[in-house]
């Protein structure tokens, strides 16, 4: 596409090049992420700003990058680009909205048969996602969804940015579903992409709340529990229908704004769409439970669901009122409503038995996620729980001790290691931790030495949850990203011990 059209809508003045002869291939706002032909736009991030294109230099030249927009087309930059007469340089507004055009007037996809779905909440975005698109799928209707586990289109899988993508990379996927058929397009919406503007020119056909506890608080996240709370309900200004979890207070705040005109799910009372008489069972490969769903004054149906806790139930109600919502009554009898072989990679997620117990990994990263996970895993009556777990450098200081706490109040034996370290030292991230730990506890710095520690002290009926780290298969330590699976791990050490007693 030539630069000219690319502006289409947008004001402009031109500083270098001539936009009518320039092609652009591709759009980005990461340098280092820049391909030959790409326009760069050039916006303040969390660690650079945008206003001053001598940053991006190298990254711009070495790439090849056809094109740049930026806000500041000041002297230093004119003096370091003026040398590059095959890049177009464009001054104006960089703003999300701004952004948003581009990306409309480069992917020129229409919308009109796809519907999007946008899920928030602090805990089971990515669950309630992977619900709702096996309900679709099940029922012959093509749906994409993006979220914290990736991209997912039919067989493929696409790693993405963040939770919710940046911008470009956002509408680069709707385009994607759009091309490949999709009916329907589900992302997980977290508060800092609402903040960021990274949703910004999406109409959302429905957008879903799950809960909401204080968590992504500080450092690069949000100033407080209030902004946190503010952002995810600006949300919800974006989407023409709403559907709402009846057990979470701040639902009604939402409602309020949206002048009642909601419709509402729930675990535990009556909504729209509710479950009740819950019933847990314990199989060999899985810990699961049963529930009879209501939907408004249809017949009520057994619903059988592969994952423990409370919280699946009501991420299952959520799932299942968005599906009747967007579907047609006159067929809910015929509809397949089908959990009893779903899983969420990284989600309670069984990766192996060992010495008579089981292995399973969790996300959980917090302490209301930690909590019902543990409450969730001690309601089926195991021998011992033994959690292994960390917490993420340069993140919220606040999740450490109260993860320490719970782990020490629900687990019988807790065993603390490294995450995600990033920049920040293990030891302060230890010692914030440990501010809430009683009782019984291990310290092991090196995660895949804790887990064949975690593996060695298990014994028949154990129930041993690595958390924190879930789906990922990478680990952050010192700035430096290493390749780490402990589903691997886990199957490493298990062939390990099934050979020795072979011999």
């Amino acid at each position: 596409m030539k630069l000219d059209i690319l502006l289409n809508g947008i004001e402009y003045h031109l500083q270098q090049g001539s936009p009518e002869n320039c092609e652009i291939t591709g759009l980005c706002e990461d340098s280092r992420k820049i391909k030959c032909g790409n326009l760069f736009f050039c916006r303040t991030g969390t660690h650079t700003s945008g206003e001053y294109l001598g940053l991006f230099f190298l990254d711009l030249v070495a790439n090849g990058a056809a094109a740049v927009i930026c806000e500041k087309y000041d002297e230093d930059s004119r003096r370091i680009l003026s040398s590059q007469k095959d890049i177009c340089v464009i001054e104006t507004d960089v703003s999300a909205q701004t952004q948003a055009r581009l990306a409309s007037n480069f992917y020129d996809f229409s919308k009109e048969k796809l519907l999007l779905i946008g899920v928030t909440g602090t805990k089971g975005k990515t669950t309630v996602c992977a619900m709702l698109q096996k309900l679709f799928l099940d029922n012959h209707m093509l749906c994409a969804t993006v979220g914290t586990n990736g991209f997912f289109l039919k067989d493929r899988v696409t790693k993405s940015s963040h939770t919710t993508p940046e911008l470009f990379e956002l509408y680069g996927f709707i385009a994607e579903a759009v091309k490949a058929g999709c009916t329907h397009f589900i992302a997980e919406v977290s508060s800092l992409s609402v903040k960021q503007g990274r949703i910004a020119g999406l109409t959302f056909d429905l957008g879903i709340f799950t809960n909401i506890y204080p968590d992504h608080i500080g450092g690069n996240e949000h100033a407080s529990f209030l902004e946190y709370a503010y952002w995810k309900k600006r949300f919800f200004k974006n989407c023409k229908k709403v559907l709402l979890n009846r057990d979470d207070p701040f639902s009604f705040e939402i409602a309020a704004d949206k002048n009642g005109v909601c419709s509402w799910y729930s675990a535990s009372v009556c909504a729209d769409g509710y479950a009740s008489e819950i019933e847990k069972d314990v199989e060999i490969d899985g810990l699961y439970q049963h529930f009879l769903w209501h939907w408004q004054k249809m017949p009520a149906r057994s619903i059988s669901l592969k994952l423990p806790g409370l919280c699946n139930v009501s991420n299952a109600a959520a799932a299942l009122s968005a599906f009747c919502l967007l579907t047609s009554d006159e067929q809910y009898d015929s509809y397949q409503l089908d959990f009893s072989t779903f899983s969420v990679r990284g989600r309670f997620e069984m990766v192996g038995h060992f010495q008579g117990g089981t292995i399973m990994i969790d996300y959980a990263h917090n302490e209301v996620s930690l909590k019902n996970l543990l409450e969730s895993l001690r309601a089926y009556h195991p021998n011992r729980i033994l959690c292994m777990f960390g917490c993420g450098g340069n993140r919220s200081a606040v999740r450490r001790s109260a993860m320490g706490r719970v782990s020490s109040e629900l687990a019988d034996l807790t065993i603390i290691t490294q995450d995600n370290s990033r920049d920040e030292p293990f030891e302060q991230i230890l010692a914030d931790i440990l501010l809430g730990v009683t009782g019984d506890y291990v310290v092991i710095r090196d995660r895949k030495e804790a887990i064949g520690y975690c593996m060695s002290q298990m014994r028949p009926g154990d129930l041993l949850v690595l958390v924190g780290k879930g789906h990922e298969d990478t680990q952050e330590i010192a700035g430096k990203v290493e390749a780490f699976s402990e589903r691997d791990i886990v199957e490493s050490i298990e062939k390990t011990k099934k050979g020795k007693v072979s011999k």
